[in-house]
């Protein structure tokens, strides 16, 4: 097959379409718990070990929406120890918190730790 044709007095070149690579892609199964106000949302997520179905790793990730102000911000939290300082109102702990909600945000926050501490997330 020729790579080139002439039209008019003119030659054009055959455009190479590009292969998409081979690729592994590994899934991850997780798990989620959310809870949600008018200010701010929670999202706990917890993922499944791919050697144990069924089992998950220790710790936790959650994603945090802050709604006060469009647009919102969002951040993700992933420090387990920080989560279980908040639980056992650690000032250190509590002051980090405080930089990112108010008051609402606080008792809310807290509350989610405490379920997802009943549930053996945390």
């Amino acid at each position: 097959m020729e790579d080139r044709i002439q039209v008019n007095g003119v030659w054009y070149v055959r455009e190479q379409e590009e292969q998409s690579p081979e690729v592994e892609i590994n899934i991850m199964r997780s798990e989620a718990r959310s809870i949600e106000s008018d200010k701010y949302f929670f999202e706990a997520i917890r993922l499944e070990r791919p050697d144990a179905p069924g089992t998950y790793f220790g710790d936790i990730d959650i994603k945090f929406t802050d709604k006060r102000e469009r647009p919102w911000k969002e951040d993700f939290w992933d420090n387990n120890a920080w989560f279980r300082g908040v639980l056992i109102n650690d000032p250190e702990s509590i002051k980090y918190l405080r930089e990112s909600v108010c008051l609402q945000g606080e008792a809310e926050f807290k509350a989610f730790l405490k379920e997802l501490k009943q549930e053996g997330w945390i």
